[in-house]
């Protein structure tokens, strides 16, 4: 099989982009029959992904959501705005790499959207850069380059976008405390095992809802 792929491989190259697309749109179809699906049950006992992006967190379990209309995105919306969901119906939240995008006005909304979507005992799950041991780690001669991806996002030349820059970043004992006076309780910092961020420079925050 491989020395037939080899073989054609040059006529085989430029359809590359069709099967991506068509790969794309049935992504898409999945996640918006998904989305319905969930929809029609006005998302009682559904869990979401805030802005899972290209990497969504546990796809088929949480419901992808974003404000890019990525093809494994399963709801776009603005998390800035109210979210299209009722009080008390949420299971769960997982909220990676999301809040330190956004400025500290639109944080206290999210995390107050987040506790009025949650279900009572609904788990929230927080992961964001820790700001205390990235300035650690620069006074410990990190590489300056990984501090500045931790400190300002992720630069991608020309292909920057602005969703891609950092914000406003909380310590995490900051994040304790603005979650308690949201009303969220139990809250502590956990082990950042999520596998999607370093764990020395990103710490996660799990709280409830009472």
């Amino acid at each position: 099989m491989k020395h037939l792929i080899d073989r054609y491989y040059r006529f085989i190259r430029p359809l590359r982009p069709l099967y991506g697309w068509a790969l794309d749109a049935k992504r898409k179809a999945r996640c918006s029959k998904r989305a319905e699906e969930w929809r029609a049950k006005k998302f009682r006992g559904a869990k979401l992904d805030v802005c899972g992006g290209r990497n969504p967190w546990k796809s088929g379990e949480f419901l992808n959501v974003d404000i890019m209309d990525f093809p494994q995105v399963d709801l776009v919306l603005d998390i800035r705005k109210r979210f299209p969901v009722d009080d008390d119906v949420i299971a769960e939240i997982f909220s990676a790499a999301t809040l330190e995008h956004f400025r500290e006005p639109d944080n206290l909304h999210i995390l107050k959207e987040f506790h009025r979507i949650l279900r009572p005992q609904g788990v929230l799950h927080v992961c964001t850069p820790n700001i205390e041991a990235i300035a650690r780690g620069l006074l410990e001669g990190e590489d300056v380059r990984v501090i500045n991806q931790h400190f300002f996002g992720k630069y991608k030349s020309d292909q920057t976008e602005d969703y891609d820059l950092h914000r406003w970043m909380y310590p995490a004992r900051k994040m304790i405390e603005v979650l308690e006076s949201i009303g969220f309780v139990y809250v502590q910092q956990v082990p950042n095992d999520t596998g999607l961020h370093d764990p020395k420079y990103n710490y996660v925050i799990k709280a409830e809802k009472k």
